[in-house]
């Protein structure tokens, strides 16, 4: 029967942020070959009017500002630096944003040009583990632009809000639209950090029961995505506040309350990632003292087994001397006895019996001996 193999999470890297061309000058567009192509989706809507639409190139991007207080340009995948460079003509984007657009080792950050506001963050990818992509988000008077790495992301519903005219994102701009965004990245984390706590908890009662060396590289690995987690999410709070105090991009006052509640739930999650890192930091000390327990009982076991054969060998010795017992006033005459030697046999047993019954009574065996409780201590 072939042998059952757990699963082992990859951890997280944390990659350092370079120029994908060396000695490239400000402004190069130069995506990663890796790069998926772009896929462009387009939702244009006010509180009336709703259009919505996948583009197959930029050419009627510049055309389609101001038909409706707001747009929205999805673009999933940054393998192609000549749509990258269009859409940013289109919308007029700084050329150092668009060359941070396909960097994709940005820390998440809120920068300020002329035109725009240009906003990094890290979304979770999901699948196993804690996976992390860039998205990168343009807020214009009337548009916003975000970017991703790949299809698939947490906005479907914030999408669904707007086609159903759901609350009141169809009566506000563009900057509560970026509100709304960021807000959708920012609640895709609680469910990570929530399964990092239950794994942690579950880990435990893993150690508790059995310390070994799986449970303990469980527990590095989730440590090591929690610093990650946190280095990240400190970022975002710092970026979020940013926008939230209106020192970026074009945000209203009222805007500006929904991103300090965005705010708060950032700072929820630094509290939560914090929790977690102090509950492996204790599951570490909890292996590692449950490892000093059990090599504590084991030689404890082995010390009393030797208390116990140190008197055994001294009768063994003492009787093994095979001195003559003609050999007079010094004569051992249990050599001549004929019961001489189950004798020695029950002298023996007799001492390893009254050692146990010893170390029994002190409590160094099996469970301590209970202490009666004094009279005063019944009422």
């Amino acid at each position: 029967m072939a042998k059952k193999r757990r699963h082992r999470r990859q951890r997280s890297r944390i990659r350092i942020p370079r120029r994908h061309v060396a000695d490239a000058p400000p402004g190069t567009i130069s995506p990663p070959t890796d790069a998926p192509p772009p896929k462009m989706h387009l939702m244009i809507y006010g509180p009336e009017t709703l259009e919505e639409l996948d583009l197959e190139d930029t050419s009627g991007l510049t055309s389609l500002r101001g038909k409706a207080p707001v747009v929205w340009l999805n673009i999933d995948g940054v393998g192609d630096a000549a749509v990258i460079k269009e859409v940013g003509d289109a919308f007029g984007l700084h050329p150092l944003a668009l060359e941070d657009v396909v960097n994709l080792h940005q820390r998440p950050k809120a920068e300020d040009y002329d035109e725009h506001a240009y906003v990094v963050m890290k979304m979770p990818a999901g699948g196993d583990g804690l996976t992390l992509e860039q998205v990168s988000l343009f807020l214009g008077e009337d548009y916003v632009i975000t970017v991703q790495e790949r299809s698939g992301d947490c906005l479907d519903a914030l999408r669904d809000r707007i086609r159903k005219s759901g609350g009141r994102i169809r009566r506000s701009g563009a900057d509560y639209l970026a509100y709304a965004v960021l807000d959708a990245i920012i609640d895709d984390y609680f469910p990570i950090v929530e399964r990092f706590n239950e794994h942690l908890e579950s880990l435990e009662g893993q150690i508790l029961r059995s310390p070994d060396q799986e449970s303990v590289g469980e527990v590095h690995a989730i440590r090591h995505d929690l610093h990650v987690l946190r280095r990240v999410l400190a970022s975002s709070r710092s970026t979020v506040a940013l926008l939230a105090h209106g020192e970026t991009g074009p945000v209203s006052e009222e805007t500006g309350v929904f991103l300090r509640d965005c705010q708060d739930h950032t700072s929820q999650l630094l509290d939560a990632v914090e929790a977690c890192r102090d509950l492996s930091g204790g599951l570490l000390e909890l292996h590692l003292s449950g490892v000093s327990h059990r090599m504590n009982e084991v030689m404890k076991v082995l010390t009393l087994i030797a208390t116990i054969f140190i008197p055994l060998s001294f009768i063994s010795g003492v009787y093994g001397m095979n001195f003559d017992r003609q050999s007079a006033p010094w004569s051992m005459p249990e050599l001549g006895w004929s019961f001489g030697y189950p004798f020695a046999l029950s002298l023996m047993l007799a001492t390893a019996l009254g050692f146990l019954f010893y170390f029994r009574r002190k409590g160094w065996l099996g469970q301590p001996p209970s202490t009666p409780r004094n009279s005063d201590d019944r009422e």
